[in-house]
């Protein structure tokens, strides 16, 4: 089943949107690589690709604003593992919902990715 990365500034906004989804797919794997280690707002290349390298399955990242994009693309950038991994540009939270509910009826990344643009035209 893909998982789902949610990048966010805030990791208590990642965290609520993780907790929210659990409810509409719980089955899909959701990980959350948000805030900075010290708990404040931000994102980090490393904390992303750290959080990439536990997938167990492929995986789909969703970002919330700018820098967590721009940090998100470098993490895949180094990232070496094994799992397809892909940035899909959706809305973090309406694309979350969308991408838990395809991963759980387990649709592939590129299934996920033509639902997600096919919703919010991206």
């Amino acid at each position: 089943m893909v998982n789902l990365v949610l990048v966010s500034h805030s990791e208590k906004l990642a965290a609520g949107l993780k907790e929210l989804l659990a409810e509409m797919a719980p089955d899909t794997p959701v990980l959350v690589a948000a805030g900075l280690e010290d708990g404040s707002i931000g994102t980090d290349a490393t904390r992303i690709e750290e959080t990439l390298n536990t997938l167990d399955d492929d995986g789909v990242v969703l970002t919330d604003i700018g820098s967590a994009t721009m940090h998100t693309e470098l993490a895949l950038e180094l990232y070496s593992g094994e799992r397809t991994v892909r940035f899909i540009d959706a809305p973090l939270v309406e694309g979350a919902f969308l991408a838990a509910v395809l991963s759980g009826q387990s649709k592939s990344v590129d299934e996920i990715e033509d639902g997600l643009k096919n919703e919010f035209g991206k």
